[in-house]
Protein backbone atom coordinates (compact mmCIF):
# COMPACT_ATOMS: atom_id res chain seq x y z
CA UNK A 1 0.00 0.00 0.00
CA UNK A 2 2.49 2.12 0.70
CA UNK A 3 0.74 5.30 2.33
CA UNK A 4 2.62 7.81 3.34
CA UNK A 5 1.05 10.67 5.58
CA UNK A 6 2.45 13.10 8.08
CA UNK A 7 1.32 13.13 12.00
CA UNK A 8 -2.08 14.61 12.14
CA UNK A 9 -2.94 11.97 8.95
CA UNK A 10 -1.32 8.92 11.24
CA UNK A 11 -3.26 10.49 13.83
CA UNK A 12 -6.80 9.31 12.39
CA UNK A 13 -5.63 6.16 12.46
CA UNK A 14 -3.62 6.11 15.35
CA UNK A 15 -7.70 7.24 16.63
CA UNK A 16 -9.45 4.24 15.47
CA UNK A 17 -6.71 2.00 16.80
CA UNK A 18 -7.04 3.53 20.26
CA UNK A 19 -10.73 4.13 20.45
CA UNK A 20 -11.56 0.30 19.20
CA UNK A 21 -8.58 -0.87 21.75
CA UNK A 22 -10.15 0.60 25.12
CA UNK A 23 -14.03 0.22 23.42
CA UNK A 24 -14.78 3.74 25.15
CA UNK A 25 -13.53 7.45 25.13
CA UNK A 26 -13.59 9.58 28.15
CA UNK A 27 -14.79 13.43 27.88
CA UNK A 28 -11.87 16.28 28.40
CA UNK A 29 -12.20 19.62 30.94
CA UNK A 30 -10.69 23.04 28.61
CA UNK A 31 -7.59 21.94 30.05
CA UNK A 32 -7.92 18.34 28.12
CA UNK A 33 -7.67 16.32 30.96
CA UNK A 34 -10.06 13.36 31.34
CA UNK A 35 -13.03 13.47 33.09
CA UNK A 36 -14.34 10.45 35.00
CA UNK A 37 -17.60 10.97 32.46
CA UNK A 38 -16.94 8.52 29.44
CA UNK A 39 -18.82 7.04 26.22
CA UNK A 40 -18.99 3.41 25.57
CA UNK A 41 -18.68 3.10 21.58
CA UNK A 42 -21.03 0.53 20.03
CA UNK A 43 -19.92 0.86 17.06
CA UNK A 44 -17.19 3.19 14.34
CA UNK A 45 -18.09 3.17 10.70
CA UNK A 46 -15.16 4.42 8.12
CA UNK A 47 -16.56 5.66 4.81
CA UNK A 48 -13.41 5.21 1.93
CA UNK A 49 -14.27 3.78 -1.65
CA UNK A 50 -15.89 0.94 0.57
CA UNK A 51 -17.73 1.27 3.83
CA UNK A 52 -16.31 -0.89 7.02
CA UNK A 53 -18.16 -1.04 10.07
CA UNK A 54 -16.05 -2.14 13.67
CA UNK A 55 -17.99 -3.24 16.01
CA UNK A 56 -16.76 -4.55 19.70
CA UNK A 57 -18.47 -7.63 20.90
CA UNK A 58 -19.14 -9.18 24.76
CA UNK A 59 -15.63 -11.62 24.17
CA UNK A 60 -13.75 -8.39 23.45
CA UNK A 61 -13.34 -8.81 19.76
CA UNK A 62 -13.72 -6.12 17.29
CA UNK A 63 -16.12 -7.60 14.37
CA UNK A 64 -15.05 -6.09 11.08
CA UNK A 65 -18.33 -5.54 8.89
CA UNK A 66 -17.97 -4.92 5.16
CA UNK A 67 -19.93 -3.07 2.57
CA UNK A 68 -21.79 -6.41 2.05
CA UNK A 69 -23.09 -7.00 5.80
CA UNK A 70 -20.53 -10.12 6.23
CA UNK A 71 -17.87 -10.23 8.29
CA UNK A 72 -14.57 -9.55 7.46
CA UNK A 73 -12.13 -9.91 10.65
CA UNK A 74 -12.52 -10.56 14.27
CA UNK A 75 -9.58 -9.13 15.96
CA UNK A 76 -9.12 -9.05 19.85
CA UNK A 77 -9.41 -5.45 21.45
CA UNK A 78 -5.74 -6.28 22.94
CA UNK A 79 -4.33 -6.38 19.60
CA UNK A 80 -5.64 -2.80 19.09
CA UNK A 81 -4.36 -1.46 21.75
CA UNK A 82 -0.80 -3.24 21.10
CA UNK A 83 -1.03 -1.51 17.22
CA UNK A 84 -2.31 1.52 18.75
CA UNK A 85 0.99 1.72 20.94
CA UNK A 86 3.57 1.12 18.28
CA UNK A 87 1.93 3.59 16.22
CA UNK A 88 2.25 6.18 18.58
CA UNK A 89 5.54 5.80 19.16
CA UNK A 90 6.13 5.81 15.31
CA UNK A 91 4.51 9.19 15.42
CA UNK A 92 6.13 10.13 18.30
CA UNK A 93 9.83 9.73 16.56
CA UNK A 94 8.95 11.04 13.44
CA UNK A 95 10.10 13.66 11.46
CA UNK A 96 7.83 15.26 8.50
CA UNK A 97 5.92 12.71 6.38
CA UNK A 98 6.54 9.03 6.53
CA UNK A 99 5.43 5.39 6.24
CA UNK A 100 4.45 3.48 8.66
CA UNK A 101 4.95 -0.20 6.99
CA UNK A 102 3.98 -2.24 10.70
CA UNK A 103 0.45 -0.18 10.77
CA UNK A 104 -0.35 -0.49 6.89
CA UNK A 105 -0.15 -4.02 7.38
CA UNK A 106 -2.47 -4.43 10.51
CA UNK A 107 -4.91 -0.89 8.37
CA UNK A 108 -5.49 -4.03 5.75
CA UNK A 109 -6.02 -6.54 8.39
CA UNK A 110 -9.06 -4.50 9.04
CA UNK A 111 -9.93 -3.11 5.63
CA UNK A 112 -8.90 0.19 6.14
CA UNK A 113 -7.17 1.64 3.22
CA UNK A 114 -6.74 5.05 3.65
CA UNK A 115 -5.39 7.69 6.68
CA UNK A 116 -7.77 10.81 5.84
CA UNK A 117 -11.61 10.56 6.14
CA UNK A 118 -12.99 11.93 2.45
CA UNK A 119 -13.06 15.84 2.04
CA UNK A 120 -15.61 17.78 1.92
CA UNK A 121 -16.76 17.53 5.18
CA UNK A 122 -15.38 18.28 8.74
CA UNK A 123 -16.11 14.88 10.33
CA UNK A 124 -12.90 13.12 10.34
CA UNK A 125 -14.72 9.66 11.62
CA UNK A 126 -18.50 8.31 12.78
CA UNK A 127 -18.89 6.56 16.18
CA UNK A 128 -22.50 4.98 17.62
CA UNK A 129 -21.65 5.82 21.07
CA UNK A 130 -23.84 5.23 24.39
CA UNK A 131 -24.71 8.29 26.12
CA UNK A 132 -25.10 6.83 29.53
CA UNK A 133 -27.10 9.74 30.79
CA UNK A 134 -29.57 10.11 28.18
CA UNK A 135 -29.70 6.07 27.35
CA UNK A 136 -29.57 7.68 23.36
CA UNK A 137 -27.14 5.74 21.16
CA UNK A 138 -26.53 8.03 17.89
CA UNK A 139 -24.25 8.06 14.88
CA UNK A 140 -22.11 11.00 15.40
CA UNK A 141 -19.91 12.61 13.22
CA UNK A 142 -16.45 13.86 15.32
CA UNK A 143 -13.76 15.89 14.14
CA UNK A 144 -10.07 14.80 15.06
CA UNK A 145 -7.01 17.04 16.37
CA UNK A 146 -3.95 15.88 17.20
CA UNK A 147 -1.54 17.45 19.47
CA UNK A 148 1.48 15.35 18.31
CA UNK A 149 1.79 16.85 14.95
CA UNK A 150 2.35 21.08 13.69
CA UNK A 151 -0.80 23.04 15.18
CA UNK A 152 -3.62 22.42 13.01
CA UNK A 153 -5.80 25.59 11.89
CA UNK A 154 -9.31 25.74 12.35
CA UNK A 155 -9.97 28.77 10.26
CA UNK A 156 -7.77 28.60 7.08
CA UNK A 157 -7.32 32.13 6.06
CA UNK A 158 -8.24 33.20 2.53
CA UNK A 159 -9.23 36.29 -0.03
CA UNK A 160 -12.43 35.19 1.98
CA UNK A 161 -11.59 36.07 5.45
CA UNK A 162 -9.97 39.79 4.38
CA UNK A 163 -11.86 42.76 6.14
CA UNK A 164 -12.05 45.76 5.21
CA UNK A 165 -10.69 49.12 7.35
CA UNK A 166 -10.53 52.37 6.43
CA UNK A 167 -7.96 55.14 8.64
CA UNK A 168 -9.06 57.76 10.27
CA UNK A 169 -6.81 60.67 13.00
CA UNK A 170 -4.03 61.13 10.53
CA UNK A 171 -4.10 62.49 6.67
CA UNK A 172 -1.54 60.63 5.41
CA UNK A 173 0.23 61.78 2.38
CA UNK A 174 1.21 59.47 -0.53
CA UNK A 175 4.75 59.24 1.04
CA UNK A 176 3.56 58.26 4.40
CA UNK A 177 1.90 55.38 2.56
CA UNK A 178 4.57 54.21 0.99
CA UNK A 179 6.59 54.17 4.04
CA UNK A 180 4.10 52.37 5.69
CA UNK A 181 4.17 49.84 3.05
CA UNK A 182 8.29 49.29 2.69
CA UNK A 183 8.26 48.12 6.41
CA UNK A 184 8.21 44.00 5.67
CA UNK A 185 6.55 42.43 8.75
CA UNK A 186 3.45 42.81 9.90
CA UNK A 187 3.10 44.07 13.40
CA UNK A 188 5.95 47.10 12.91
CA UNK A 189 3.79 47.47 9.97
CA UNK A 190 1.12 48.46 11.99
CA UNK A 191 2.81 49.59 14.77
CA UNK A 192 4.35 52.13 12.78
CA UNK A 193 0.72 53.26 11.86
CA UNK A 194 -0.78 53.32 15.74
CA UNK A 195 2.48 55.59 16.28
CA UNK A 196 1.37 57.88 13.89
CA UNK A 197 -2.14 58.45 15.66
CA UNK A 198 -3.96 56.77 13.26
CA UNK A 199 -7.40 54.45 14.47
CA UNK A 200 -8.83 51.67 12.06
CA UNK A 201 -12.80 51.72 11.66
CA UNK A 202 -14.81 48.91 10.08
CA UNK A 203 -16.05 49.19 7.14
CA UNK A 204 -17.18 45.75 5.76
CA UNK A 205 -16.66 42.32 5.27
CA UNK A 206 -15.70 42.09 1.50
CA UNK A 207 -16.59 38.51 0.98
CA UNK A 208 -20.35 38.30 0.55
CA UNK A 209 -20.41 35.02 1.37
CA UNK A 210 -18.65 35.12 4.50
CA UNK A 211 -20.13 38.23 5.51
CA UNK A 212 -23.34 36.52 5.21
CA UNK A 213 -22.30 33.78 7.40
CA UNK A 214 -21.01 35.64 9.94
CA UNK A 215 -24.59 37.74 10.28
CA UNK A 216 -26.07 34.18 10.23
CA UNK A 217 -24.51 33.62 13.59
CA UNK A 218 -25.12 37.60 15.47
CA UNK A 219 -25.61 40.66 13.48
CA UNK A 220 -22.56 42.12 14.96
CA UNK A 221 -20.23 39.37 14.55
CA UNK A 222 -18.74 41.01 11.72
CA UNK A 223 -17.71 44.25 13.36
CA UNK A 224 -16.94 41.82 17.01
CA UNK A 225 -13.97 40.25 14.62
CA UNK A 226 -12.87 43.66 12.99
CA UNK A 227 -11.97 44.53 16.41
CA UNK A 228 -10.76 41.69 17.58
CA UNK A 229 -8.12 41.90 14.56
CA UNK A 230 -7.08 45.43 15.37
CA UNK A 231 -6.79 44.45 19.43
CA UNK A 232 -4.72 41.40 18.27
CA UNK A 233 -2.24 44.24 16.12
CA UNK A 234 -1.93 46.40 18.76
CA UNK A 235 -1.42 43.90 21.56
CA UNK A 236 1.26 41.70 20.08
CA UNK A 237 2.59 40.61 23.57
CA UNK A 238 -0.30 37.72 22.69
CA UNK A 239 -2.42 36.36 20.07
CA UNK A 240 -4.43 34.00 21.94
CA UNK A 241 -8.54 34.60 21.41
CA UNK A 242 -9.33 34.83 25.16
CA UNK A 243 -6.57 37.35 25.92
CA UNK A 244 -7.83 39.41 22.71
CA UNK A 245 -11.40 39.06 23.51
CA UNK A 246 -11.12 40.31 27.05
CA UNK A 247 -8.77 43.69 25.57
CA UNK A 248 -11.56 44.18 23.60
CA UNK A 249 -14.50 43.51 26.23
CA UNK A 250 -12.73 46.26 28.22
CA UNK A 251 -13.13 48.60 25.19
CA UNK A 252 -16.88 47.71 24.72
CA UNK A 253 -17.17 48.65 21.19
CA UNK A 254 -20.71 47.45 20.57
CA UNK A 255 -21.64 49.64 23.69
CA UNK A 256 -23.15 46.27 25.95
CA UNK A 257 -25.29 48.01 28.82
CA UNK A 258 -25.25 44.90 30.90
CA UNK A 259 -23.66 43.72 33.65
CA UNK A 260 -21.30 41.13 31.90
CA UNK A 261 -19.58 42.51 29.45
CA UNK A 262 -17.02 40.16 29.14
CA UNK A 263 -18.99 37.37 29.05
CA UNK A 264 -21.27 39.24 26.20
CA UNK A 265 -17.97 39.10 24.22
CA UNK A 266 -16.69 36.20 25.32
CA UNK A 267 -19.98 34.38 24.09
CA UNK A 268 -19.81 35.38 20.62
CA UNK A 269 -16.52 34.50 20.28
CA UNK A 270 -17.45 30.85 21.35
CA UNK A 271 -20.20 31.19 18.96
CA UNK A 272 -18.11 31.63 16.11
CA UNK A 273 -15.52 28.89 17.18
CA UNK A 274 -18.16 26.32 17.26
CA UNK A 275 -19.64 27.06 14.27
CA UNK A 276 -16.62 27.36 12.31
CA UNK A 277 -15.43 23.99 14.24
CA UNK A 278 -18.09 21.46 13.58
CA UNK A 279 -18.98 22.79 9.68
CA UNK A 280 -18.80 26.66 9.01
CA UNK A 281 -16.39 27.59 6.11
CA UNK A 282 -15.64 31.25 4.96
CA UNK A 283 -16.57 30.28 1.34
CA UNK A 284 -19.84 28.17 1.37
CA UNK A 285 -23.31 29.49 2.58
CA UNK A 286 -23.70 28.54 6.51
CA UNK A 287 -27.11 27.50 7.19
CA UNK A 288 -26.10 26.26 10.85
CA UNK A 289 -26.45 21.81 10.15
CA UNK A 290 -23.09 20.48 11.59
CA UNK A 291 -20.94 17.83 10.16
CA UNK A 292 -19.51 17.13 13.07
CA UNK A 293 -22.53 16.56 14.99
CA UNK A 294 -20.33 14.73 17.18
CA UNK A 295 -17.94 17.58 18.87
CA UNK A 296 -14.42 16.83 18.89
CA UNK A 297 -11.68 13.91 19.50
CA UNK A 298 -8.66 15.31 20.46
CA UNK A 299 -5.21 12.99 20.58
CA UNK A 300 -3.13 15.04 23.68
CA UNK A 301 0.56 14.69 23.38
CA UNK A 302 1.07 11.66 26.16
CA UNK A 303 -1.16 9.53 23.24
CA UNK A 304 -4.53 10.04 25.72
CA UNK A 305 -8.10 10.51 23.17
CA UNK A 306 -10.50 12.83 25.12
CA UNK A 307 -13.93 13.75 23.98
CA UNK A 308 -15.80 16.88 23.36
CA UNK A 309 -19.10 15.96 22.74
CA UNK A 310 -21.77 18.23 21.38
CA UNK A 311 -24.68 17.61 24.20
CA UNK A 312 -21.91 19.03 26.91
CA UNK A 313 -21.16 22.02 24.78
CA UNK A 314 -20.12 24.21 27.48
CA UNK A 315 -16.95 21.84 27.40
CA UNK A 316 -16.75 22.15 23.60
CA UNK A 317 -16.76 26.17 23.98
CA UNK A 318 -14.27 26.02 26.70
CA UNK A 319 -11.89 24.24 24.49
CA UNK A 320 -11.87 26.11 21.76
CA UNK A 321 -11.98 29.20 23.46
CA UNK A 322 -8.51 28.72 25.40
CA UNK A 323 -6.79 26.47 22.96
CA UNK A 324 -6.89 28.48 19.96
CA UNK A 325 -4.83 31.77 18.89
CA UNK A 326 -5.02 34.36 15.98
CA UNK A 327 -2.46 33.74 13.33
CA UNK A 328 -1.57 36.15 10.80
CA UNK A 329 -1.21 34.52 7.33
CA UNK A 330 0.49 35.27 3.84
CA UNK A 331 0.32 38.87 3.27
CA UNK A 332 1.71 37.90 -0.40
CA UNK A 333 -1.27 35.36 -0.87
CA UNK A 334 -4.11 36.72 0.31
CA UNK A 335 -3.77 40.59 -0.70
CA UNK A 336 -3.95 41.92 2.95
CA UNK A 337 -1.87 44.81 5.22
CA UNK A 338 -0.98 47.05 3.00
CA UNK A 339 -2.42 50.30 2.69
CA UNK A 340 -4.16 51.85 -0.34
CA UNK A 341 -6.02 55.02 -1.31
CA UNK A 342 -9.48 55.04 -2.61
CA UNK A 343 -11.53 56.21 -5.37
CA UNK A 344 -12.88 58.19 -2.77
CA UNK A 345 -9.37 59.73 -1.51
CA UNK A 346 -9.42 57.95 1.90
CA UNK A 347 -7.26 55.08 3.07
CA UNK A 348 -7.58 52.17 3.74
CA UNK A 349 -6.69 48.73 4.58
CA UNK A 350 -7.13 44.95 5.01
CA UNK A 351 -6.67 42.50 7.92
CA UNK A 352 -6.94 38.86 7.79
CA UNK A 353 -9.22 36.26 9.96
CA UNK A 354 -7.09 33.07 10.80
CA UNK A 355 -7.26 31.15 13.76
CA UNK A 356 -4.96 28.15 14.95
CA UNK A 357 -4.94 25.64 17.40
CA UNK A 358 -2.23 26.25 20.07
CA UNK A 359 0.61 23.97 20.35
Amino acid sequence: MATSGNKGEWSEIYTLFRLLGEGKVHAGDANMNKMELYYPILNIIRQENARYEYKPNPEANIVVIDEDGKEYARISMSRFLEESARLFAEIKSSKGVKTIPDSEVFMNEIGCKSLKAPSGSKADIHIVIHDLRTGMTPLLGFSIKSQLGSASTLLNAGNTTNILYRLLGKDLTDDDIANINGIENHLPRMKALFDMGCKLEYVDTPHDTFRDNLQFLDTSMPRFIAECLVADCEESSTSKVSDVVAVVAKRNPLHYMGKNVETFYEHKMKVLLVDVALGMTPSKQWLGKYDANGGYLVVRKDGEVVCYHFYNRNDIEDYLYYNTRFERASRSRYGFGSLYRGDDGQVYIKLNLQIRFLK
